[in-house]
């Protein structure tokens, strides 16, 4: 177990942090400053990151399943292949994001608040049903 697994890290000041692969799985980030972290092939599983700024963070293949992002902003983030599953979106900004190969099977999202404006590949992520449905009303099905 990393020293950092299930740490409080809340308001941390870290921009630019490099968290390449580090084992955060229910820490809590609330409120932190992540503006352009390397965070490829992180585990964010169960984290609490409300509120979160992640703007152009590079979060390739991390793992946030069942993470709360509520209100986290993730603007211009690096999110291919990142696993949202079960993850708490409500309020979040992916606005453009790059979301190829992203998972969000079984993540709670809002569609009405949810923002993925300008995002790359949204189509190409995995998502429930209904929410792909209300996704491309919202954004347009290219």
């Amino acid at each position: 177990m990393s020293e950092t697994e299930g740490k409080n890290l809340a308001g941390a000041n870290m921009p630019s942090a490099d968290l390449r692969g580090e084992m955060l799985s229910g820490a809590n980030l609330s409120d932190a400053f992540l503006m352009q972290a390397d965070m490829l092939n992180c585990d964010l599983s169960g984290a609490n990151l409300k509120n979160a700024i992640l703007n152009g963070a590079d979060m390739t293949d991390a793992d946030l399943s069942g993470a709360s992002l509520v209100g986290a902003d993730l603007t211009r983030a690096r999110l291919r292949g990142a696993d949202f599953s079960g993850a708490d979106l409500t309020g979040a900004k992916l606005a453009q994001t790059d979301l190829q190969g992203a998972n969000f099977r079984g993540a709670k999202i809002d569609v009405e608040n949810f923002d993925i404006s300008g995002a790359r590949a949204w189509q190409d992520a995995s998502w429930d049903e209904p929410v792909l449905e209300a996704l491309k009303a919202k954004f347009g099905s290219k």
